[in-house]
């Protein structure tokens, strides 16, 4: 069963500091194609880093799996010798408009804040060149994500947390355990 497996990131809002970095980022990389839109495994997207927007690309294609790696379960991250290192030190917030959950019938549903506004998805990024691979973390699914599928993105609404997030390697583990702040999301298609 796919969990989070597309999302959609624009430019098209109100957010114009977004929107400048998104511009000036794809000016710094014209060899890259970033992609804006619906994003799926395999694509790069903007991220924010601990040093700013940068591109990366959605999945990490481990030696031992045939398909990429696309999420992580928060719970076991700490622990795992795969994410384990990565959450020490290699966090990143995944900018989303909204992201998509399939039922068990596999039919997708989009969801997205109440009155519109970006979401900040918790991710790990697997160095890689030229652009590194990223995964997003999971959760046990609340509000109305959880009456489609069982698991969903693990975000951070508010600035505090989204920076701590990025910076704070000694809390990375405690943030993945707070309740989740967006419970509010609508089920804008399904």
């Amino acid at each position: 069963m796919i969990m989070c497996g597309k999302y959609h990131v624009t430019t098209e809002d109100e957010n114009l500091s977004f929107r400048e970095a998104v511009q000036q980022l794809m000016l710094e990389h014209p060899e890259i194609t970033i992609q804006l839109g619906e994003v799926v495994p395999s694509l790069i997207a903007p991220v924010y880093t601990k040093n700013g927007l940068a591109p990366m690309r959605f999945g990490h294609k481990p030696a031992f799996m045939k398909r990429l790696l696309i999420n992580a379960r928060s719970e076991i991250a700490a622990t795992s010798p795969m994410f384990g290192p990565l959450l020490r030190q290699q966090r990143i917030l995944v900018p989303a408009r909204g992201f998509y959950e399939w039922s068990q019938e596999k039919k997708p549903s989009l969801f997205a804040r109440e009155g519109g506004g970006m979401l900040h998805m918790a991710g790990l990024v697997f160095p890689a060149r030229p652009v590194p691979g990223f995964v997003i973390l999971t959760r046990d699914a609340t509000g109305n994500p959880g009456r489609v599928h069982p698991r969903m993105p693990v975000m951070f609404a508010s600035p505090e947390l989204q920076d701590a997030w990025l910076h704070q390697d000694s809390l990375a583990e405690s943030l993945l355990q707070l309740p989740d702040e967006e419970g509010y999301l609508d089920l804008l298609a399904g």
